[in-house]
């Protein structure tokens, strides 16, 4: 009997389609089982890391290589970084200090300046000219300079009242002399004085400083300060005036105490003090010019 080549042909079909299924499934086994990746495939060999949400924020979700790029970073391992811009600029010049004027010590004293006795009540500005020319090495007698200085209504002119008169008066009555008529007299005798007004605490200390000593025109102590303007008829001068209207040598300061020398005396005097009674009369002095 011959065998029925239909019925050998009909098993052979099914057979061949089963043995295709399992070489297909056998092959998705083996790409699994291998961590085969496609993406490394189609790359030409490149492996890429993507990064997910899972890399960023926590997530039941596992990050595969084949999650939505849409929203992600890729960052592949021979990624070169942006090149960095380049900003050149110009070479800054280092700025100069500016030029300033000698720093004031925060003390000085002048040695050897010392004052004599009042020969009246009033002579006050004529013993501090003085004593102030003798620090300087000029030696004057007070009687001949009291002689030489001009008498007016107005102290900034001349001598105002009598020499010998009550203290703690205004002008016209007796009053004293402002550092013009003064300043003008020193000169003759071969001091180059200078009358200034308005002067800066600074500037008095820049003076001494240099070895200078200052006459300042101030309310004497322990007086109450008693101020007022004053016009001279003979001149229409206006000027500040006070009662008790006196002079001091400044030779010394520190950072809270001016030293000064009245006629026999020597002492320091509280720096806001000495600054209030100086300020009625606008600061008022006498410098040596050099």
């Amino acid at each position: 009997m011959k065998p029925d080549k239909r019925n050998t042909h009909n098993l052979t079909i099914p057979a061949v389609i089963l043995a295709v299924v399992l070489c297909i499934v056998a092959g998705i086994a083996a790409a699994r089982w291998l961590d085969f990746n496609l993406a490394e495939f189609l790359n030409g060999g490149k492996r890429q890391q993507l990064l997910t949400l899972a890399d960023h924020q926590p997530s039941s979700l596992k990050p595969t290589a084949f999650l939505p790029l849409a929203t992600e970073a890729i960052q592949t391992a021979e990624a070169t970084p942006p090149s960095a811009e380049v900003i050149r600029t110009q070479p800054t010049a280092t700025p100069q200090p500016t030029p300033t004027e000698e720093e004031i010590p925060a003390s000085h004293y002048i040695d050897g300046v010392y004052g004599m006795a009042q020969m009246t009540t009033l002579d006050c500005e004529m013993r501090s000219a003085v004593d102030w020319a003798r620090a300087l090495g000029v030696t004057i007698d007070e009687t001949e300079f009291i002689e030489k200085l001009p008498h007016s209504d107005d102290p900034e002119a001349g001598f105002v009242g009598d020499i010998n008169g009550e203290m703690g008066q205004f002008p016209p009555d007796e009053y004293g002399v402002y550092p013009p008529p003064i300043a003008a007299l020193l000169r003759q005798y071969g001091l180059n004085a200078k009358a200034v007004k308005n002067m800066s605490y600074e500037d008095l200390q820049r003076e001494v400083a240099k070895g200078h000593p200052v006459i300042v025109w101030i309310v004497n102590l322990p007086f109450e300060i008693d101020q007022s303007t004053y016009t001279a008829p003979s001149t229409g001068n206006t000027v500040p005036v006070a009662r008790f209207e006196h002079t001091w040598i400044v030779t010394g300061y520190n950072l809270s105490t001016v030293t000064v020398v009245d006629s026999t005396w020597t002492y320091n005097v509280i720096l806001e003090t000495f600054l209030e009674r100086w300020a009625v009369l606008e600061n008022r002095a006498i410098i040596l010019q050099e």
